[in-house]
């Protein structure tokens, strides 16, 4: 959201008292962007790493448990298997961290805070862009009615008789 105050103040030229180059603007745009990335990345290269372990662990297992019962009717556990096993349980563990992260309040859904008692979230640059244009505007809503003449005496409205139907008719 600061990089859309950003583009808007920009465009606007009004909100910021020093003009920034565009150069300025659009390293900080790329910053902003490359910051609120990384976890979305991470998260995905683990999920995708989980998968790999997850199919290598149970080709693994399949392979090996079924070459044992080939051979010898029965499944043993072996190195082999139990590295297969190790990798799907691997898998799982890495699994469970990408969802605790990517829903944070997963964990924490029995310790709500009431909400009389949250902290107040400062305003986004946007919301702060956004308040200054509409205060801008409210006040050159004032400039021009207070540089408007004012009559001397009012003319009087002409008045409105008032309706003399006392009954409601509903169809």
């Amino acid at each position: 959201m600061r990089w859309l105050g950003m583009v808007l103040s920009f465009l606007f030229g009004r909100m910021n008292t020093k003009p920034k180059s565009f150069r300025e603007i659009a390293m900080e745009i790329f910053d902003d962007v490359s910051r609120r990335s990384r976890k979305i990345v991470s998260l995905t290269l683990a999920g995708l790493a989980a998968v790999i372990f997850f199919c290598g662990g149970v080709f693994i297992s399949i392979i090996d448990g079924t070459t044992q019962y080939d051979r010898l009717g029965a499944v043993n556990w072996t190195a082999t298997f139990g590295a297969g096993v190790t990798l799907i349980l691997l898998a799982v563990a890495v699994f469970a961290g990408v969802f605790l992260r990517a829903w944070p309040g997963a964990l924490q859904r029995h310790s709500r805070v009431p909400p009389h008692q949250e902290t107040s979230v400062p305003p986004s640059a946007l919301e702060q862009a956004l308040a200054a244009l509409v205060m801008d505007f409210v006040k050159e809503r004032e400039l021009r009615r207070a540089a408007r003449p004012q009559p001397e005496h009012p003319s009087p409205s002409p008045k409105k008789e008032p309706e003399t139907s006392t009954s409601a008719h509903f169809h």
